[in-house]
């Protein structure tokens, strides 16, 4: 019951800080997909998240199990039995029936809430999968998303190549060029038809990857809905620095602290051994007599006075504030990193883009002039050609890596992707 309503919350609330304004329906056959649908799909299906669930439902069995006091016994004792002289036989025997009880002083009501404390370290790993789920699903989109471009890019290297066949052709009827540049140019052609069709393979192979995070079987949607561009924005370092408060992860400590804190008092308990009070009834063989009986059972601590587990129980508690600084410094070094790569992949691609890309293809026009009146020959075409279409790839490249940067550090601050919100922005 916990798993699917903190799941719905936690989609929901985190969802709709991103963007609340996406499109919600499901995706069919012949309709693409949002980034929004994606990470709503895999909150609600995910196969590990599910099957988180019975690991929760086993808590809370060891929950109730904690809570349920120690049954009483039933004892029968025989006593004066098979003896000698005036008590051979059964003609001394004494029966005694007696109801034994134990009473632990405390220990259940700690029993419990340390059960208590260990569900809610479940909770709060949930809440870290889930996370962890939702930003390896936008991470998956954006693969997706560079696959369609990388071929937008192949389909256009096609064109090229078909283009550069006809301009050939027309220079090899004029007698202008060899025959041999037109065979190869027909064999760049085919080249440029295998890689084509290799990106679409990377493109079925990386939609088939993203709704797997849903646990589907198939692909139930044509492509990814969004764009690359605009770019992440990139937060300062310090705006960031002071979210990571927010990672489950280091959230999580508190609810160890508390499940600590909580097998600490346990053990404190069990200082105090249970006492045990017995009340029954015994027979007298010998005159048919019957006589109550009562008995307590209180056992001393002289040695063991559960030091040794008191000590363990305050070590993995003082460990839980350790092992915390520990985790928070890493964490920090981690988001100064990708700080740093999400500043350069931002830098590369804006820079291809206004500087070098505009370059490029006024180079790719003047050359193809030049070649159709004769001043350029193939090779400088096809160079041309080439060098365009890698830095397209280039700066995909660079934009891929941009999204996965921001993707990782909203992770490790605690949001669902936001940064990757203009993924599914499509461009008007």
């Amino acid at each position: 019951m916990f798993l699917s309503t903190s799941r719905g919350l936690f989609a929901g609330a985190l969802l709709c800080s991103s963007a609340c304004s996406w499109a919600d329906s499901k995706p069919v056959h012949g309709e693409s997909l949002s980034l929004h649908q994606a990470i709503s799909r895999t909150l609600l299906s995910n196969p590990e998240l599910a099957a988180f669930a019975f690991e929760l439902a086993a808590q809370d069995g060891r929950t109730l199990q904690a809570g349920l006091p120690a049954n009483p016994e039933l004892v029968l004792d025989l006593e004066d039995a098979l003896g000698t002289g005036a008590r051979s036989g059964l003609s001394e025997l004494q029966t005694t029936l007696s109801l034994r009880k134990i009473f632990e002083r405390g220990a259940l009501a700690r029993r419990v809430a340390a059960a208590q404390a260990g569900r809610a370290v479940l909770d709060a790993e949930l809440l870290e999968k889930q996370l962890d789920t939702a930003t390896e699903t936008a991470r998956r989109f954006a693969r997706v998303l560079a696959d369609q471009a990388r071929l937008d890019v192949a389909r256009e290297a096609i064109t090229q190549a078909e283009q550069a066949v006809a301009a050939v052709r027309v220079r090899v009827l004029a007698a202008k060029s060899p025959d041999a540049e037109l065979a190869r140019a027909a064999a760049a052609l085919a080249r440029a038809e295998l890689e084509h069709e290799d990106a679409e393979h990377e493109w079925l192979t990386g939609k088939f990857q993203l709704a797997a995070m849903w646990g589907a079987r198939e692909v139930a949607f044509d492509q990814a809905r969004g764009e690359l561009e605009p770019l992440p924005e990139l937060e300062s370092f310090a705006a960031l620095s002071a979210r990571i408060q927010n990672n489950p992860s280091l959230s999580k400590f508190t609810t160890e602290a508390q499940l600590r804190e909580a097998e600490l008092r346990l053990a404190e308990q069990r200082r105090k051994p249970a006492w045990q009070l017995a009340a029954g009834i015994r027979r007298f063989e010998a005159g048919d007599d019957f006589a109550g009986v009562f008995n307590v059972t209180v056992p001393l601590s002289f040695g063991d006075r559960g030091q040794g587990n008191m000590a363990a129980a305050q070590a993995k508690l003082q460990q839980v504030d350790a092992t915390r600084n520990a985790a928070e410094v890493r964490l920090l070094s981690q988001v100064f990193t990708l700080h740093q790569e999400l500043a350069h992949a931002r830098h590369v691609s804006q820079k291809l883009a206004s500087d070098v890309l505009p370059k490029l293809t006024e180079a790719l026009q003047q050359t193809e002039y030049a070649y159709q009146r004769g001043r350029y020959g193939y090779l400088e075409l096809v160079a041309a050609q080439r060098e365009l279409l890698e830095l397209k790839r280039a700066r995909i490249q660079a934009s891929v890596d941009a999204y996965g940067y921001a993707i990782e550090l909203d992770r490790l601050t605690g949001t669902v992707p936001r940064s990757a919100a203009t993924l599914s922005a499509p461009k008007q």
